[in-house]
């Protein structure tokens, strides 16, 4: 098999001569990679994903104690991240992303045309008005003048038409036109206002989508940490959203501008237009090379801040830890220093604009004094009039805002594609585990784990090595062994987070079916889960019971928490089961408390398996005897399987039957707990007196 793998890995390599270095690089870089630890949010995020719309191919392939992570089809080949497309397919799918508001838009772009339009048409009319002023002969005496003058004025047209007529008709353009600013900003707020909306939903929505592989390793091979992916939800969509609404309208009003000023430049002067035009090339080249680093330079500040978020959550969950060592100011000197990182970047871009722009804003100052001299010449040469030079150097100042109008859109731009490389990152990561294909069926409550190998994706120590328990229907276990010893990780395999490397695992229904081959969604929601640490969310405890269950009845809730012994404590809170109870609102409750809401969370769903990872650490005795019992009377009543993680005595004797692991992930042991607690030379025995179990 590896023999196979490693032809294999040759021909692809042997075919892509321009990536061969990157993919060597790739497939020795699992044996390096930095193992990063989750955060509790991340995890519960992990644990609680629900669905997806793509599949995607194996992104692993481990054999044995070398289990190693191939290079997956859909990652990049150079530091585990997505190949960088050309520019134009960048552009074009960050185009597509404002498709859904592409009616909103063209009406923008309308209301953009007209305005530009009254714009463009002062300068003309300027210089028309300055030419009709013409001065009266001087040896005329003051009443013959102002009778000329009244003559003039009634005589002279602007535009075909007399004076007051003009202006009346230059006044509706006004209104007109500062009623299409108000609808181009309006419009193109609200575009910015519902893509933003939309993409940050999406994104929620394909985060939830994705398994513990993305989280494990995700797009940058090193994993996804909830503070990375705050940053690319709230920070990166925003910047998208303002590059894709104001800034295109900016950079449409400065190419119409643009385009219009210089065509009437040229109808007023050609010679002028021509001196003027050499300006042009050194301002693309400056503005093409300026793009492309500001492009790389937005990212790293992304990427800087995306960090930063990420130090500020998981500290800020630490905060007790944090003040309990007394280390507080060690922690601040790490978060200045991330801090320092986007400080430091964004100084870099401050540099590169203000060079930018200065040595354009030279550029233009130059050139605008050039055409002034010129263009009195052209007027002591009888070329151009007074009015036509005023108009020309109009069209001038505002044709060079254009230029430096479409450098700015072109910058706002390449942010917007730095940005987005990291949200495409996201939204186009397939995962391997799909969650809404395959078989619908009512399981029974067996289990079967056959020759199973698993390595975690994210660290290279096997854990299980053709590892086999057949859990019966209606079964009341508890595994127990010392700590890493995968306990827990079976829990995980039977949940489906993870798929081992080799072997199956199988679950009783209609008959036995490879839980690959399962909806993985209704196949979890007839699962119950209880971890040790459980996490509530931020709300009343009647939502947090009904999480997995909305349509509860009264009387099914009322039934969950007595089962799970909370019903007295949650009547006896400040508004019942409407208390509102989380991390950061109301009524905080204690680890004991949250476990017993966890644990009617699972029961009211009904489960035929119900995992327990340690689900009653936190109780007092007298409680956890209670839940016990209830469970236990729930494991004869209804045949509930009943899979416990345990450490403590006090749950390990309530159990049917008790799996003992030792430390490489082996069963040593399988019986009922008298049998095992009374042989003398048990490992169950021995773990007792390491106090490895309590």
């Amino acid at each position: 098999m590896i023999t196979l793998r490693r032809l294999s890995f040759s021909f692809l390599t042997k075919a892509s001569r321009g990536r061969a270095i990157g993919l060597q690089v790739a497939y020795h870089l699992p044996r390096h990679r930095i193992i990063t630890q989750r955060s509790s949010v991340l995890n519960q995020i992990r644990l609680n994903s629900t669905s997806a719309k793509e599949d995607q191919p194996s992104l692993v392939d481990r054999q044995g104690s070398n289990a190693q992570v191939e290079p997956s089809s859909d990652l990049s080949t150079k530091g585990g991240k997505i190949p960088r497309s050309t520019l134009f397919k960048d552009l074009l799918k960050l185009i597509k992303l404002a498709k859904p508001e592409s009616k909103l838009i063209m009406f923008a772009l309308l209301c953009l045309a007209i305005s530009s339009a009254t714009t463009m048409s002062l300068p003309l009319i300027i210089g028309k008005i300055i030419d009709t002023a013409k001065p009266l002969d001087e040896g005329e005496d003051d009443e013959e003048k102002e009778g000329d003058a009244k003559e003039a004025d009634d005589k002279q047209l602007i535009f075909g038409l007399p004076p007051t007529q003009f202006y009346s008709a230059l006044a509706v353009v006004f209104v007109v036109g500062s009623s299409a600013n108000f609808g181009r900003i309006y419009l193109l707020r609200t575009v910015g206002e519902k893509l933003v909306a939309r993409l940050r939903s999406r994104l929620f929505s394909k985060i939830l989508a994705q398994d513990a592989y993305f989280f494990d390793i995700g797009p940058t091979k090193l994993g996804m940490k909830t503070g990375d992916l705050i940053s690319r939800i709230a920070s990166d969509t925003q910047i998208i959203s303002k590059s894709l609404s104001m800034n295109i309208s900016d950079g449409m009003r400065s190419i119409i501008s643009g385009v219009v000023g210089l065509s009437m430049m040229c109808y007023v002067s050609w010679k002028l237009t021509l001196c003027m035009s050499l300006l042009f090339p050194p301002l693309i080249a400056m503005s093409f090379f300026y793009g492309r680093r500001i492009k790389a330079l937005s990212r790293l500040i992304q990427e800087n801040i995306g960090a930063l978020t990420k130090v500020t959550e998981e500290k800020l969950n630490g905060v007790k830890v944090i003040q309990s060592f007394a280390q507080q100011q060690s922690v601040v000197h790490g978060y200045n220093k991330e801090i320092k990182n986007i400080f430091n970047s964004s100084l870099r871009e401050g540099k590169l604009s203000g060079i930018y722009f200065s040595v354009n804003g030279f550029l233009g100052n130059i050139t605008m004094i050039g055409l002034l001299v010129i263009g009195t010449k052209l007027i002591g040469m009888n070329e151009l009039t007074i009015g036509d030079l005023s108009s020309f150097m109009m069209y001038a100042v505002y044709t060079g805002s254009s230029v430096f109008g479409l450098g700015n859109f072109y910058t706002e731009l390449m942010k917007g594609l730095g940005a987005a490389e990291r949200v495409f990152e996201l939204v186009e990561y397939k995962p391997k585990i799909i969650n809404n294909i395959g078989k619908k069926s009512r399981l029974k409550g067996e289990i079967v784990i056959k020759n199973v190998d698993f390595t975690y994706p994210s660290r290279p120590d096997v854990i299980f090595e053709n590892l086999n328990l057949h859990i019966k229907e209606g079964e009341n276990i508890c595994l127990v062994g010392p700590s890493g010893s995968g306990k827990s990780t079976i829990s995980q395999l039977i949940l489906r987070f993870y798929d081992p490397n080799n072997g199956q695992i199988t679950v009783g229904d209609d008959s036995c079916t490879d839980i690959k081959d399962l909806n993985l969604n209704d196949y979890r929601r007839q699962l119950g889960y209880v971890q040790q640490e459980p996490l509530l969310f931020s709300g009343t405890v009647r939502e947090n019971v009904t999480f997995g269950k909305q349509d509860a009845t009264e009387e099914q809730i009322d039934n969950a928490l007595e089962l799970s012994h909370s019903l007295a404590f949650v009547k006896n809170l400040p508004d019942g089961l409407d208390t509102k109870i989380g991390a950061s609102t109301s009524t905080q409750l204690s680890g004991g408390q949250k476990q017993r809401i966890s644990l009617a969370r699972s029961l009211i769903k009904d489960p035929k398996i119900l995992i327990l990872d340690e689900a009653t650490s936190a109780l007092d005795s007298i409680s956890e005897e209670q839940v016990m019992k209830n469970l236990s009377r729930l494991n004869r009543e209804k045949g509930v399987t009943i899979i416990s993680i345990a450490h403590r005595l006090s749950t390990i004797k309530n159990s049917d039957r008790v799996v003992v692991f030792n430390e490489k992930g082996e069963i040593v042991e399988d019986g009922d707990f008298n049998k095992l607690h009374y042989d003398r030379n048990s490992h169950f025995n021995k773990l007792l007196k390491t106090n490895k179990l309590e």
